[in-house]
């Protein structure tokens, strides 16, 4: 069972503050009364082992203006962490990844695919350096299974390998802004522009301290955001996110994420046949794709997809997330997984809303 987050209390009575320009002259017939700090929070279940995260504290366009124009935090219980230590730690997870890791230094962080010797997707981590151990930062879903796969392929090596989940709590902070908050306590890393496409800092605490941290933030004006403003910008920046787009049953090529994640010219890695076998034979089966929706309908995850406007054939394709885009005018913005065939640029795709049959037009994802 997953640990409730330390912030659990705290966000749940966090109030939204109303500002309230008033008017300088009184409509007739208008309602008299003051708006007053509330508590709107709301949460969201993640994965099937306990965990929630934070939704929203009331009011999703206000944090998502703030994620773009300023400094957020977001409460990171869905991650969870793996500690390595030993003398050769470094060389061990370099093997072990898809990402070359040998030239990081302390301080530095990578994210990378930790997959297995079939090559599928193990884990969507992002890799933490730090003077006398390695931290890997992942789903916090999967860390027991990454755990005893990583253990598995330690024979004679210095290295040890411990889950540190229930000691080791994160917090993100987003924005344009966030690289210069001031907090006492913690190991702040800069987090990888790949992983979300956002400018941040992530932050890793002991559960004693987390809420000591968040209310330091909070005082230097940092908005708290939920799951629903990070995911409309996340998605609206189409960056996927293994669990939610993509998981264990699929190849790294899959993702659309090789780029920012798997380095050919490294040495030897666990599944690396497979991986550049892939590379050298061309497109996979399927892959995650943007699509730019032609109508203002939002599908939802798991929302079939169809190459044709019958919408009665055999579904060539999935949504995997879906998100109002505010920089697109107010036009959805989707990630999907469809079949090689129906992959390219350009290519109308189809899809129910409701009844309604919608329209799409594939797009790559972004690749920073």
């Amino acid at each position: 069972m997953t640990l409730p987050s330390p912030l659990q209390e705290s966000l749940e009575q966090f109030e939204v503050n109303f500002e309230v320009q008033l008017e300088d002259v009184q409509r007739s017939g208008a309602a008299e009364g003051m708006f007053k700090s509330q508590v709107l929070s709301e949460f969201l279940p993640w994965g099937d082992g306990g965990c929630s995260v934070l939704a929203t504290t009331g009011i999703v366009e206000l944090e998502y203006a703030a994620l773009k124009k300023s400094s957020t935090v977001f409460d990171a219980s869905c991650r969870g962490t793996l500690e390595l230590t030993g003398e050769e730690r470094l060389e061990c997870i370099n093997r072990l990844t898809t990402q070359q890791l040998l030239d990081l230094k302390e301080g530095e962080s990578r994210v990378a695919f930790l997959i297995s010797r079939t090559g599928g997707v193990l884990a969507d981590a992002i890799i933490h350096v730090l003077p006398n151990k390695i931290l890997l930062d992942m789903d916090i879903t999967v860390v027991d299974q990454v755990c005893d796969h990583i253990t598995s392929y330690i024979v004679m090596e210095d290295v040890q390998t411990q889950n540190v989940t229930s000691s080791t709590h994160w917090m993100w902070c987003l924005g344009p802004t966030s690289q210069h908050i001031s907090i006492e306590k913690g190991t702040t890393f800069t987090l990888p522009l790949e992983f979300l496409g956002i400018d941040g800092v992530a932050i890793a605490l002991h559960p004693s301290e987390v809420v000591q941290v968040w209310g330091e933030l909070i005082e230097q004006g940092i908005t708290p955001i939920g799951w629903h403003a990070l995911n409309m910008a996340r998605v609206e920046l189409g960056k996927p996110i293994f669990m939610i787009d993509f998981d264990s049953s699929n190849l790294p090529h899959e993702t659309s994420l090789v780029q920012s994640r798997v380095r050919f010219d490294k040495g030897c890695y666990l599944g690396q046949e497979i991986v550049a076998r892939m590379e050298s034979l061309g497109q996979p089966k399927q892959r995650l794709v943007k699509l730019q929706m032609k109508t203002d309908d939002l599908p939802i995850a798991g929302a079939q997809l169809f190459e044709d406007e019958s919408g009665m054939n055999t579904p060539i394709g999935v949504v995997t997330s879906s998100a109002i885009s505010p920089l697109g005018g107010g036009i959805p913005c989707v990630i999907a997984m469809v079949g090689k065939k129906n992959a390219t640029p350009g290519a109308d795709i189809y899809m129910y809303v409701g009844s309604t049959l919608v329209a799409a037009t594939v797009a790559e994802l972004t690749s920073s």
